[in-house]
């Protein structure tokens, strides 16, 4: 979880999900939630793990867990 996004963070909480710092989980997750700065200029973003990667730029809690919840299903 990139820092400054804490009212998702404590929605993933209440959903059950394991919430780590970005800096602190290197790539040992199964999703990333940014808020869309880390893309570069060409709007490609550097993907640092193999995992899911979700932009909540204006986005509410509600739609990053679904958005969560199909993805990670499909992965599975």
């Amino acid at each position: 979880m990139e820092a400054g996004l804490s009212n998702i963070e404590e929605a993933l909480k209440d959903e059950g999900y394991q919430v780590v710092d970005l800096d602190d989980s290197g790539s040992n997750v199964d999703a990333i939630v940014l808020t869309g700065m880390d893309e570069d200029l060409m709007g490609i973003s550097t993907t640092i793990t193999d995992g899911v990667v979700v932009d909540a730029s204006g986005r509410d809690p509600e739609e990053i867990i679904y958005e969560l919840e199909g993805r990670l299903q499909k992965r599975e």
